[in-house]
């Protein structure tokens, strides 16, 4: 009895270790699946691009949309259907581009011919994608996405209302139009397809106005155009007549001393929190053309910072006037050369015109505007700027000393500050500038009362009654 209950206890030890070995098995497979990157459990995550939660996409079957997707494990499979209502047809797909290392995919997603037949004007895409994950039976991990769709086949419309008759170069120049379309996402003016200006609302619904200038540094004359684009990609461009004169620059050859760099130069870098060259030569060139683009993509950036309050100030430039009792001691569009010991060191364009009288002389606004900027601006030394709407700002350079905050509102006639020495110059005056958009343009043309006249207020006055004229026509007709 002994001896057979021996063999049973040993029996039992034996089927107690199987069950033991068979579930340690069972919970390393499962445990493998349940942790390995091969059976991750997480779905797709799909998303259009700029679509936004919520809202419709929009689409004109010729431009291709793009769809984002997040997968670290890769995608097996990638489907895209278009429904009208009344057909389904598979869109084109295409991976563009990916980041094996974050699992980003970008896939192209384009109409087949046969979507262009379609008359809607709405629908919705479906989309469905699957993983490489070996989850759910070895199928992976699958996403359904849906999405309305707006269709917009047409373009936007753009009518040239009216528009100054000659721009200079290193000047200004006026147009306004009509654009036209349901889904308007984006419009501005192009010049030369290299300097963008925006258009600013103008007394109705759908005008718009531009004040825009043709940068004295930018020497052919290539074209303005009108661009209008919307929500679907569908794009319009209307070329903007314009007779040009171009520019012929007055050359001033001026010696730099050592006197002058180390006084001047030098205190306005270490002013700017710039690193300070002991030679002559690169700390004047580092402050004259370094510090100088540095200030004028900040006069840029500050102007058109301010567009998005633009409406809050109401335009009601006249003619700007010459500091009272000054002399002109320099004129706009000067290109000046800097010699050093008889040898060329650099050259920089005048962008301003410079008056002076006596020392710390006041400076008085004579248009209206809000104050957007005042600070120190390195070359610029102690600088105001004042917003007077569409895009058009005055700057008041080298000031000694300032009577207005950022933020306030002033009225023609107001002390602004007084002139002064600060920043990279000889002696006390005031560089004043005229800024379309931020960019330094010829202010003779806004000193020039026949000038506003004839390109400012007759092609405002000249649009509004061509848009009054067209609204009456409409409503007689209706």
């Amino acid at each position: 009895m002994k001896f057979t209950n021996k063999i049973n206890i040993n029996r039992f030890s034996l089927n107690e270790l199987a069950i033991y070995a068979s579930l340690i098995i069972v919970l390393t497979v499962a445990g493998f699946i349940f942790f390995s990157p091969t059976f991750e459990r997480e779905s797709p995550v799909v998303k259009f691009e700029n679509e936004i939660e919520g809202k419709e996409i929009y689409w004109n079957f010729k431009t291709p949309i793009k769809v984002l997707i997040a997968e670290k494990s890769g995608i097996k499979s990638f489907k895209a259907i278009f429904n009208d209502g009344t057909t389904n047809f598979e869109l084109e797909s295409k991976i563009e581009s990916e980041d094996l290392e974050k699992g980003i995919y970008s896939v192209e997603l384009k109409a087949p011919k046969v979507a262009e037949q379609t008359k809607s004007t709405a629908g919705t895409i479906n989309i469905e994608v699957y993983d490489n994950s070996q989850w759910n039976f070895f199928a992976g991990n699958k996403t359904l996405k849906n999405i309305n769709l707006v269709v917009d086949k047409r373009s936007p419309t753009i009518n040239v209302v009216s528009n100054s008759y000659m721009i200079k170069q290193g000047g200004s120049g006026v147009l306004i139009a009509e654009i036209n379309d349901e889904n308007l996402k984006d419009y501005y003016v192009s010049f030369n397809d290299q300097e963008i200006f925006e258009m600013f609302p103008f007394h109705k619904k759908n005008f718009f106005i531009s004040i825009i200038t043709w940068p004295i540094d930018i020497n052919e004359f290539k074209g303005v155009n009108i661009i209008a684009k919307d929500s679907a990609g569908n794009k319009s461009s209307m070329r903007v007549p314009f007779y040009i004169q171009n520019f012929k620059p007055k050359i001033d050859n001026l010696k730099i001393s050592d006197e002058f760099v180390n006084s001047v130069s030098k205190n306005v870098l270490e002013l700017s929190n710039e690193n300070v060259p002991n030679s002559t030569v690169d700390a004047f060139v580092k402050a004259n053309k370094e510090l100088r683009e540095k200030n004028l993509k900040t006069i840029r950036d500050v102007t058109r910072k301010n567009f998005a309050n633009s409406n809050e100030i109401p335009f009601e430039l006249k003619t700007f006037v010459r500091m009272t009792n000054a002399a002109t001691f320099a004129m706009f569009g000067e290109r000046r050369h800097y010699f050093y010991n008889e040898e060329k060191i650099d050259e920089a364009w005048h962008l301003g015109m410079d008056w002076a009288s006596t020392k710390q002389a006041n400076i008085y606004t004579t248009n209206p505007g809000k104050v957007i900027y005042k600070d120190y601006l390195g070359i610029y030394g102690n600088s105001i700027i004042i917003d007077h709407g569409y895009g058009v700002a005055s700057l008041y350079a080298h000031t000694s000393s300032q009577n207005v905050e950022v933020g306030d509102f002033v009225n023609a006639g107001t002390h602004i500050g007084n002139t002064g020495s600060t920043g990279a110059v000889f002696g006390d005056h005031l560089h004043f500038g005229i800024l379309i958009q931020g960019i330094e343009a010829n202010p003779n043309e806004w000193l020039d009362y026949n000038w506003i006249k004839l390109n400012l207020t007759n092609t405002m006055n000249s649009a509004i009654k061509i848009i009054d004229g067209n609204n009456n026509e409409t409503k007689n007709t209706k």
